[in-house]
């Protein structure tokens, strides 16, 4: 397994048609990210050892994995990356809490710092700095698991695939 570009993510696949629909409205310049490929970042681990990957694979499924729902009701853009997104005005707690969570398990494994601050955001189009991005309708997004995620480049672009993956839980034990 290459753990070069390993990340952890909540795949958009019950989105997939609205954020397709969504990227048909837009009809930016940039490439469109595929429908299979929508997902939520929550951390990018980048290059792991064994044992840091072990140990990672180990603790996620005692972590608590709360169930959360976003309102996807805005877009934006990261004009040095040339990334146009969607994502929410809001974070709900249980998010942000998996967020902290999970920085301060990373950090034990001495994983480094991430390389931004959390922004939940799905990528529609990559290579378009669109400044000027229109209101949206919210869409709904609630997924049902956190899964394990490796990147490959492409001439494309990257491909990603699910590795492992964990389901999220209403529970609060």
């Amino acid at each position: 397994m290459d753990t070069s570009r390993l990340f952890l993510a909540f795949p958009a696949d019950d989105q997939a048609p609205a954020l397709s629909r969504l990227q048909d409205r837009l009809a930016l310049a940039g490439r469109r990210i595929p429908a299979s490929q929508f997902h939520l970042t929550l951390r990018f681990l980048g290059p792991l050892t064994p044992v840091q990957s072990g140990s990672l694979l180990k603790q996620l499924p005692k972590m608590r994995l709360p169930a959360f729902t976003l309102e996807l009701d805005r877009l934006g853009s990261f004009p040095r990356a040339k990334v146009v997104w969607i994502g929410p005005s809001r974070v709900p707690f249980a998010l942000s809490t998996l967020s902290d969570e999970l920085a301060a398990r990373c950090a034990a494994l001495k994983l480094g710092p991430p390389h931004r601050a959390f922004r939940p955001h799905i990528t529609l189009f990559r290579h378009d700095s669109t400044q000027e991005l229109p209101p949206i309708t919210p869409i709904r997004y609630r997924p049902s698991r956190l899964c394990l995620y490796s990147s490959t480049l492409s001439e494309q672009g990257p491909n990603y695939h699910i590795l492992q993956s964990w389901p999220l839980t209403d529970s609060f034990n």
